[in-house]
């Protein structure tokens, strides 16, 4: 289970990359990334957040609820936070191995109790069958239950469908900073337009690809029959080592494919197995 994963130890463990994500995010963030002291009426007015209870009703746009009814409160350019979006692949083929999808939902857990550990703001999106789950708002380290019981619902567990999902996001208001996308990336219809559109609202994107071990190295042997189990498309197919081999090629050739996509659209690429310790994962990620 994904609460498994996530130790009291473990966690502390997690805090010591603080500094690390602290400039990521800083970078990340035009105005900084930590809250300022400073008081009074003069600070320069920069952008909106959900309301989360214990801000300052001071701050909250009343007009903005009388229009659109939904709170948000203002920010200003010394008390901007971070903002870290994570964006987390919840279709049939994550789910199929559930150490691949444990794995995954802890990939994502453990960035959002970094960031929230900073009080910054950290949105998180489950994408399944071409729709978005959303639990956002979160901004202290008292939400890191929250986030965590998110990621532990089960979802439709349909198709792969990045780009489809992440236009959902739109007109979502995701505020200046770093997005992770957690996915095995096999998605039908590319991956293409989500990062795009991801980086046309100020993201900087992190392609984050969780691949179980048995993916990476297949274990069946002789003659099978292969069951998407996206669209339950099937196939025989004789396990041989050259089908091995001519397998083992087009997933390296997939994944160089996604990391020149990634240099190309200012964005970074990396991909890990199960097998992989989640907190080797991490410090790659934020390194």
């Amino acid at each position: 289970m994904l609460r498994d994963l996530l130790t009291n130890e473990y966690l502390s463990r997690l805090e010591l990359l603080d500094i690390s994500i602290r400039k990521r995010l800083s970078s990340a963030s035009s105005a900084g990334a930590r809250k300022s002291s400073a008081k009074g009426s003069s600070l320069e007015f920069s952008d909106f957040r959900e309301y989360t209870p214990g801000d300052d009703l001071r701050r909250v746009d009343w007009n903005g609820y009388a229009r659109f009814g939904r709170l948000y409160t203002k920010l200003f350019n010394e008390e901007r936070q971070a903002v870290l979006n994570i964006i987390i692949d919840g279709s049939a083929s994550m789910r199929f191995y559930k150490e691949k999808w444990d794995y995954a939902a802890a990939t994502a857990a453990s960035m959002a109790y970094i960031a929230l550990n900073n009080s910054d703001l950290v949105n998180i999106f489950t994408a399944d069958n071409g729709k978005i789950e959303k639990c956002t708002g979160l901004s202290s380290k008292k939400a890191f239950p929250k986030a965590v019981t998110f990621l532990e619902k089960e979802c439709e567990g349909g198709k792969t469908e990045l780009n489809e999902s992440v236009k959902s996001l739109v007109g979502e208001r995701l505020g200046e900073g770093i997005a992770v996308i957690v996915s095995d990336f096999f998605s039908a219809d590319g991956y293409d337009y989500a990062v795009k559109m991801l980086r046309s609202k100020k993201q900087t994107v992190n392609m984050v690809q969780i691949l179980d071990s048995r993916e990476v190295v297949p274990q069946e042997r002789g003659n099978v029959r292969l069951i998407d189990c996206e669209t339950n498309s099937n196939r025989e197919l004789e396990m041989t080592p050259e089908v091995l081999k001519r397998y083992e090629d087009a997933l390296k050739s997939f994944q160089a494919e996604m990391k020149e996509f990634a240099l190309r659209n200012e964005a970074a690429f990396y991909a890990f197995d199960n097998k992989i310790p989640l907190l080797e994962a991490i410090g790659k990620i934020l390194r």
